[in-house]
């Protein structure tokens, strides 16, 4: 996982209960079918590949990495399926070597490993910490902390009159994607970056740690890419597959990061932290070390830092499967995850990829006993995920076409088993049939209560809707939603008291230890996949709710104008932006008293499904976003000062972001274009092209 992929877990959506279940009155086809799946899915068959695939680290495009592709290739035939190994040749990088010490006043050196822990066999095994795609360098210089290295961070920096040229900087995990550190840090005119994780974010100030309890202890080290582009995939090949021939870009023609960059643990960077000299850090800067947080390190502080890694186009592959649909072939409903990971991958990814494997194994039984779905049903385990999000976004560009016009769903699982609490981020045409599959499913520990009674009861609106969040970046829901826009979401469990995100410690005695050995989260995600998958692929006609989009957008709406007055962008005086505002609020709420029972009713299946899929296209745009043209959907991207957080109407935000005035007039026509033509297609028609 590259790291979160959503936002606001928590916000009430919608203002009305979720329908009632497609076909599901008790002793229907479907009641029998969803009964069937939920019976088929087993905690020790979960437990089984995750044993198999977990035995060794596995980052793309190394030995092990091969091994767990044979592992996943052979599993699935198993099944009874006929996997395809879809093979690529990305931009990938390895580290050669990473040194970090302090020299003066006294010299320290700085250990860049992670400890065995005694009855974890796996802990010892992963050599250094690195950071994918960092620059190769040598550099001894200062020290500037700069908190979490985020864009507001360092303008801080500034107005603080820290001039951080030729410095090494040294941030902690958090906040944002661990490449705008780099980039940032970069821009600034630093030498060199350090980031580690600090006790207040995962360490002891949050509980326990390994081995005693799942938080990070004081060698730990989040590994992980700092490649930040203005597209997703392979880094020299936008907008087309990594095929073995492609046309490629140079390397030094891309933006990589040019300064070394090393992850480290508390312990590292307290031996840096300690002796520093400099002014206190601002308000909320202090981290969770016993010590008095420090901006400058002084004159007589002196760090060197040295980071040599190797880049190169190597092989990678995804291994996909799929159980074709009876009625509508060409549609596709799409589950996927990662196999990749920075060491065993317990929990990133294989928590998600074993969820996904035992669905695969429920639907290809019901095949078996004759219960095929209408639609095609994908099973897609992505490789290079971890590098930039590369294995989906190669297979997304290489599928642009059959996915723009016939994808139905992607429904992601990157470390999806770790906890009992269900949460989702979601396009808002799939909520409700995430809603209604939840009310499907078992809630683990609490008998008699479901899926959909516990999710409400941490979170609902008024008329008892859960919490849903907005997918941001981070994993391979990335390319499906925002250069292809088909409507995707994450599902899983969290609620577990640890963390072993991208360290060593990521190995099944952690994971076992810290979310348990009884698969009940496991089996919980897995069910909550395949009834949401037998919903969209076994239905006559796709449950789908565009009308949804409305709903979401009338308070993002409100929200951003209110920003606009705020930041002077436009006024009351400013009838033009004014107007378009308000306009934009009347269609919201003109798509929301759509009937579409009423539209449905005037059409075949066929049409209803075109109608369906058309409502989640109306927001692609060809030139896409501002500065980014590969991410083509006007409805959500993730934002491009962190990575990580949704941005919901991305033109838009953008333009109130950066108090543009122009680029707000323009981003303003745009949606009103898109509004008009998601009426349109509602009411039955043709939206414009």
């Amino acid at each position: 996982m590259v790291g979160q992929v959503g936002e606001n877990p928590q916000t009430p959506i919608l203002d009305q209960a979720p329908p009632a279940s497609h076909e599901a009155a008790s002793g229907s086809p479907a009641a029998a079918r969803r009964s069937a799946l939920n019976d088929l899915i087993k905690p020790d068959s979960l437990r089984d590949y995750h044993m198999l695939l977990a035995r060794e680290p596995h980052v793309a495009g190394t030995p092990g990495s091969a091994k767990v592709i044979e592992h996943l290739r052979i599993a699935l035939e198993s099944m009874g399926l006929k996997p395809e190994v879809w093979d690529f040749w990305p931009l990938l990088c390895e580290p050669l070597t990473a040194e970090l010490e302090v020299v003066a006043p006294d010299r320290v050196t700085l250990d860049l490993t992670e400890r065995p822990v005694k009855g974890d066999p796996d802990s010892g095994v992963h050599g250094f910490g690195w950071n994918a795609y960092s620059g190769t360098g040598e550099v001894t210089a200062g020290v500037v902390y700069a908190n979490y290295g985020t864009k507001a961070d360092f303008e801080k920096l500034k107005t603080l009159g820290i001039d951080v040229t030729g410095k090494i900087i040294l941030a902690r995990y958090g906040g944002n994607y661990r490449g705008y550190k780099a980039k940032f840090a970069q821009a600034a005119g630093a030498a060199g970056l350090v980031i580690y994780t600090d006790p207040a974010d995962s360490g002891y100030m949050k509980g326990l740690v390994y081995p005693e309890g799942g938080f990070a202890n004081d060698c730990c080290i989040q590994r992980g890419s700092i490649v930040t582009l203005p597209w997703q995939g392979d880094p020299l090949t936008p907008g087309h597959p990594a095929t073995e021939k492609a046309e490629r870009l140079a390397i030094d023609d891309v933006a990589l990061p040019k300064i070394p960059v090393q992850p480290a643990s508390y312990a590292a960077a307290k031996e840096i932290l300690s002796r520093m000299t400099g002014g206190p850090v601002p308000e909320g800067w202090q981290g969770g070390l016993p010590l008095t947080y420090r901006i400058e390190g002084g004159d007589t502080l002196k760090v060197r830092l040295k980071v040599e890694q190797k880049r190169s186009v190597k092989k990678a592959s995804n291994v996909l499967a799929r159980i074709e649909g009876s009625t509508y072939p060409e549609q596709m409903v799409i589950i996927g995850c990662h196999h990749d990971a920075w060491n065993n991958g317990a929990a990133d990814p294989l928590a998600g990829t074993i969820a996904l494997m035992e669905c695969a194994k429920a639907f290809a039984t019901l095949e078996k006993q004759g219960l095929r779905p209408l639609r095609t049903i994908v099973f897609a385990t992505w490789d290079a995920e971890e590098f930039g999000i590369i294995g989906s976004g190669e297979w997304v560009e290489a599928n642009r076409e059959v996915l723009t016009k016939h994808g139905v769903a992607y429904i992601n699982l990157d470390m999806a088993s770790m906890g009992l609490d269900f949460g989702t981020s979601a396009s808002p045409s799939l909520r409700r049939v995430i809603m209604d599959a939840a009310s499907s499913v078992p809630q683990p520990g609490h008998e008699g209560k479901t899926v959909l009674e516990a999710w409400r009861a941490r979170g609902q609106s008024d008329a008892g809707i859960p919490g849903f969040g907005d997918l941001g970046g981070g994993s391979d829901h990335v390319a499906f939603l925002c250069h292809v826009g088909v409507a995707s979401c994450s599902l899983g469990g969290g609620g577990s008291k640890g963390t072993s995100y991208h360290s060593a410690y990521d190995t099944l005695p952690w994971y076992w230890k810290t979310v348990g050995t009884d698969y009940l989260s496991a089996q919980m995600v897995a069910r909550m996949t395949a009834q949401t998958v037998e919903r969209l692929a076994f239905s006559e006609v796709l449950p789908l709710d565009p009308v949804s989009y409305a709903t979401d957008l009338k308070a993002k709406l409100l929200a951003l104008s209110k920003q606009a007055v705020a930041q002077g962008l436009t006024t009351k005086t400013d009838t033009e932006l004014a107007a378009a505002f308000e306009r934009l609020a009347e269609i919201a709420s003109l798509i929301e008293s759509k009937d579409l029972g009423r539209v449905r009713g005037d059409l075949s299946p066929e049409a209803t499904d075109q109608l369906l899929l058309s409502a989640d296209r109306v927001w692609l745009s060809d030139r896409g976003l501002p500065g980014r043209e590969w991410f083509k959907n006007l409805y959500a991207a993730p934002d491009e000062d962190s990575g990580y957080a949704s941005w919901i109407l991305p033109a838009l935000r953008r333009a109130v972001e950066r108090s543009d005035a122009d680029e707000l007039k323009v981003a303003v026509a745009d949606l009103e274009t898109r509004l008009e033509a998601l009426l349109l297609t509602l009411s039955g028609g043709s939206p414009k092209p």
